[in-house]
């Protein structure tokens, strides 16, 4: 039987510091994901955010420190502008600019960042499920 969501791909950006959990703690997203992990999510560019739709994923999520807690200073808030950079390009090309979403996750947080992720599958699912109805 066929999981509703399994053949979707979503491909996950993080700061190194925000996400201790692995694949397995993301075992109730029945989602293909590809956790992609950066020194800082300062290091995040447009260019990974868009890479990861060329290379199939349906969204993408980009996940940095909370505000003021950042190891490098101000990596989280430069993620969260490359986000809106991606999302204004994406936009131009004709994909919905909210195949991005952008998530500050406390440090070494497994649990926000598992549901974090969990709360954007869920809007991927349900945007290919209006896609499919049109």
């Amino acid at each position: 039987m066929r999981v509703m969501g399994e053949g979707i791909k979503l491909a996950i950006l993080c700061c190194n510091y925000t996400n201790l959990a692995e694949r397995e703690d993301l075992y109730e997203v029945p989602a293909r994901l590809e956790i992609k992990r950066f020194p800082c999510g300062g290091h995040i560019e447009i260019t990974d955010i868009l890479r990861a739709f060329r290379e199939g994923a349906e969204g993408v999520c980009v996940c940095a420190c909370e505000q003021g807690t950042c190891h490098n200073g101000k990596g989280n808030e430069r993620a969260e502008k490359k986000v809106v950079g991606a999302r204004a390009i994406l936009q131009e090309i004709g994909i919905s600019p909210e195949r991005v979403s952008f998530y500050y996750v406390p440090r070494l947080d497994a649990e926000a960042f598992v549901e974090d992720v969990k709360a954007f599958f869920s809007r991927i699912l349900k945007e290919k499920v209006e896609e499919r109805r049109k």
